[in-house]
């Protein structure tokens, strides 16, 4: 099967980032996978990965006018054509529309599936997620609150399947990480570290790095040995870096801009926190930290508590709460016969039910499925 993954832009967030690991399964698979987007600065990673990219800038989020817009379905269905593409895949709404429609007009049949990561909250905006009725082809959610979402505004439930997101084993194996060059290179040999993997983006933050600043600040005293590590960059970085300052926790907490080695991260961090205050839904960050063992902590907003196994993986507290979530660090910091146990619960819930395997097998039933607007 020829299918195309089609995304407004390649970020280095989890809607960026996941279709790479898809990718990688489909191709182990034996079938051939391609990419259309504007760019963005994952593209070189799947480029890297020995897929073909097709750069279409028209497909950008600042590009949505009329002549940007015929000219996307002018290049993403001649694509099709030409590569005689059996599935396109999307990870948003409108690239998946241009996408599909432009096949369309160019006389290819071809099955649609989309992935929705989440739906818009904001209220002045509520009006862009009526998008997912019109939508062709099938609907991939990553959590299951995106699946209760769409069908209280009207999606067919019949039209949605839930696949979450998947880590790829051969990259997030403890055996084939190195936690010791991150912890050399940084100089933190000894140190007990709280890590956060994620892009800065807004302003401040909207996966709460800011708040895991605060929060370390609450117990910094406490633990003497413990260093805060925040992997990751976005127009919010200066709010975290400023927040550092203000704090005077130079000297404990370090920022390392964008790494792709994220593996060795995560191997290295004795507890993961992903604070999130907004646009959340079910983040890869926190499975792939489960995939290597790592207990968590994170916000209590919408997918995340699908995530804990009830409480033995990982912990969410409220949203924006300093104390809450100083409270459950300070408890597994603690307490290393609780962090093992939790690492450990975390690592067989993220083998059990996260392999990019078992959400594949989801995602190709979809393809089969995902043949137009009728389905």
């Amino acid at each position: 099967m020829k299918i195309l993954q089609v995304r407004s832009v390649l970020s280095d967030m989890g809607p960026g980032t996941q279709p790479l690991s898809i990718a990688m399964e489909l191709r182990r698979r034996g079938h051939e996978v391609s990419f259309a987007t504007s760019g963005g600065v994952y593209a070189r990673e799947v480029i890297k990965a020995g897929f073909k990219v097709h750069i279409v800038p028209t497909m950008a989020h600042d590009r949505r006018d009329p002549l940007s817009t015929l000219r996307t379905l002018r290049a993403v269905g001649g694509i099709v054509a030409s590569e005689e593409i059996d599935v396109i895949h999307g990870h948003n709404a409108a690239a998946t529309f241009l996408a599909y429609w432009g096949a369309r007009l160019r006389g290819c049949k071809v099955h649609a599936v989309n992935s929705v990561r989440g739906l818009e909250q904001r209220p002045d905006y509520l009006w862009r997620n009526y998008i997912y009725r019109i939508l062709p082809g099938q609907i991939l959610t990553v959590a299951n609150i995106t699946q209760r979402e769409l069908v209280a505004i009207g999606v067919n439930p019949g039209r949605i399947s839930v696949t979450n997101n998947g880590y790829d084993p051969l990259r997030f194996d403890r055996e084939r990480t190195d936690p010791m060059r991150i912890r050399k290179e940084f100089g933190l040999e000894g140190k007990r570290i709280i890590g956060c993997v994620g892009a800065m983006v807004r302003r401040p933050p909207s996966k709460g790095q800011h708040i895991l600043v605060q929060a370390f600040k609450q117990i910094a005293d406490r633990f003497p040995d413990l260093h805060l590590v925040l992997v990751g960059d976005g127009e919010g970085r200066p709010d975290v870096e400023s927040e550092v300052q203000s704090l005077s926790l130079q000297k404990r907490v370090t920022l390392t801009g964008r790494r792709f080695d994220t593996p060795d991260f995560f191997a290295s961090f004795d507890v993961y926190s992903l604070p999130s205050i907004e646009g959340e839904i079910f983040p890869n960050s926190i499975v792939e930290a489960m995939a290597l063992g790592v207990p968590w902590v994170g916000s209590d907003i919408a997918g995340l508590k699908e995530l804990t196994a009830n409480g033995e993986a990982g912990i969410v507290v409220p949203i924006s709460n300093v104390e809450a979530l100083a409270k459950a660090l300070a408890m597994l910091l603690a307490d290393e016969a609780l962090r093992q146990k939790m690492g450990a619960r975390a690592l067989a819930e993220a083998r059990e039910r996260f392999t990019i395997s078992s959400v594949v097998d989801r995602i190709f039933t979809a393809y089969l499925l995902g043949g137009g607007t009728e389905s």
